[in-house]
Protein backbone atom coordinates (compact mmCIF):
# COMPACT_ATOMS: atom_id res chain seq x y z
CA UNK A 1 0.00 0.00 0.00
CA UNK A 2 1.35 3.71 -0.98
CA UNK A 3 -0.24 6.29 1.54
CA UNK A 4 0.17 10.05 -0.43
CA UNK A 5 -0.84 13.64 -0.09
CA UNK A 6 -2.84 14.92 -3.11
CA UNK A 7 0.42 17.02 -4.02
CA UNK A 8 2.71 14.31 -3.90
CA UNK A 9 0.56 12.36 -5.89
CA UNK A 10 1.02 14.88 -8.45
CA UNK A 11 4.51 14.20 -8.29
CA UNK A 12 4.41 10.63 -9.17
CA UNK A 13 0.99 9.46 -10.01
CA UNK A 14 2.02 8.35 -13.30
CA UNK A 15 3.68 5.59 -12.21
CA UNK A 16 0.19 3.77 -12.16
CA UNK A 17 0.55 3.75 -15.65
CA UNK A 18 3.75 1.41 -14.88
CA UNK A 19 1.72 -0.59 -12.43
CA UNK A 20 -1.09 -1.33 -15.06
CA UNK A 21 1.26 -2.14 -17.80
CA UNK A 22 3.00 -4.52 -15.81
CA UNK A 23 -0.04 -5.99 -13.71
CA UNK A 24 0.97 -4.96 -10.10
CA UNK A 25 -1.92 -5.18 -8.30
CA UNK A 26 -1.00 -2.26 -6.11
CA UNK A 27 -3.43 -0.09 -3.90
CA UNK A 28 -2.45 3.48 -3.28
CA UNK A 29 -4.31 5.75 -0.84
CA UNK A 30 -4.53 9.51 -1.14
CA UNK A 31 -5.49 12.24 1.93
CA UNK A 32 -7.01 14.89 -0.37
CA UNK A 33 -7.24 17.86 1.48
CA UNK A 34 -6.91 20.10 -1.26
CA UNK A 35 -3.47 21.93 -0.78
CA UNK A 36 0.10 21.87 -0.57
CA UNK A 37 0.31 21.44 3.04
CA UNK A 38 3.63 21.70 3.73
CA UNK A 39 3.54 24.83 2.34
CA UNK A 40 0.16 26.17 2.94
CA UNK A 41 0.40 25.52 6.68
CA UNK A 42 3.84 28.43 7.43
CA UNK A 43 2.64 30.65 4.51
CA UNK A 44 -0.54 30.99 6.09
CA UNK A 45 0.69 31.65 9.51
CA UNK A 46 3.26 34.09 8.47
CA UNK A 47 2.06 35.95 5.42
CA UNK A 48 -2.15 35.56 6.59
CA UNK A 49 -4.45 33.08 5.19
CA UNK A 50 -5.66 35.37 2.37
CA UNK A 51 -2.10 34.53 0.87
CA UNK A 52 -1.81 31.48 0.05
CA UNK A 53 -0.81 31.73 -3.84
CA UNK A 54 0.27 28.62 -4.78
CA UNK A 55 -0.23 26.34 -2.32
CA UNK A 56 -4.27 25.38 -3.00
CA UNK A 57 -4.90 22.47 -5.02
CA UNK A 58 -8.76 21.68 -6.45
CA UNK A 59 -9.54 18.35 -4.83
CA UNK A 60 -9.20 16.79 -7.93
CA UNK A 61 -10.55 13.43 -8.78
CA UNK A 62 -6.91 11.25 -9.33
CA UNK A 63 -9.12 8.13 -9.11
CA UNK A 64 -10.36 9.04 -12.23
CA UNK A 65 -6.90 9.50 -13.25
CA UNK A 66 -6.00 5.84 -12.25
CA UNK A 67 -9.56 4.60 -14.02
CA UNK A 68 -8.24 6.09 -17.42
CA UNK A 69 -4.63 4.63 -17.27
CA UNK A 70 -6.28 1.32 -17.26
CA UNK A 71 -6.73 0.59 -12.83
CA UNK A 72 -9.47 0.85 -10.30
CA UNK A 73 -10.28 4.04 -8.68
CA UNK A 74 -12.36 5.04 -5.98
CA UNK A 75 -13.50 8.03 -4.38
CA UNK A 76 -14.64 8.48 -0.47
CA UNK A 77 -15.56 11.50 1.20
CA UNK A 78 -17.28 9.70 4.75
CA UNK A 79 -14.62 7.96 6.85
CA UNK A 80 -17.38 4.76 7.41
CA UNK A 81 -16.69 4.68 3.61
CA UNK A 82 -12.96 4.13 3.42
CA UNK A 83 -12.72 0.13 4.47
CA UNK A 84 -15.81 -0.82 1.81
CA UNK A 85 -13.32 1.21 -0.61
CA UNK A 86 -10.50 -0.38 0.28
CA UNK A 87 -11.84 -3.67 -0.16
CA UNK A 88 -13.21 -3.43 -3.64
CA UNK A 89 -9.99 -1.96 -4.86
CA UNK A 90 -8.33 -5.31 -3.36
CA UNK A 91 -10.71 -7.22 -5.18
CA UNK A 92 -10.20 -5.24 -8.40
CA UNK A 93 -6.78 -7.41 -8.94
CA UNK A 94 -5.99 -4.08 -10.63
CA UNK A 95 -3.28 -1.37 -9.82
CA UNK A 96 -5.88 1.03 -7.38
CA UNK A 97 -6.25 4.47 -5.98
CA UNK A 98 -8.37 5.59 -3.07
CA UNK A 99 -8.66 9.40 -2.97
CA UNK A 100 -10.11 10.22 0.09
CA UNK A 101 -11.26 13.96 0.43
CA UNK A 102 -9.90 15.03 4.21
CA UNK A 103 -10.29 18.52 5.79
CA UNK A 104 -7.84 21.03 5.08
CA UNK A 105 -6.19 21.04 8.46
CA UNK A 106 -5.01 25.05 8.72
CA UNK A 107 -3.06 24.79 12.31
CA UNK A 108 0.00 25.57 12.69
CA UNK A 109 2.53 25.19 15.67
CA UNK A 110 5.68 26.03 14.23
CA UNK A 111 8.27 24.37 13.18
CA UNK A 112 9.39 22.70 9.72
CA UNK A 113 7.54 20.14 7.74
CA UNK A 114 9.46 17.88 5.99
Amino acid sequence: MIVYGDGSFGLNGMEFDTAVRFGLPIIGVIGNDGAWGQMMRPQGAIYGWDNLQATLLNFTRYDKVVEALGGHGEYVEAPEDIRPALDRAAASGKPALVNVKIRQDREYGGGIYV
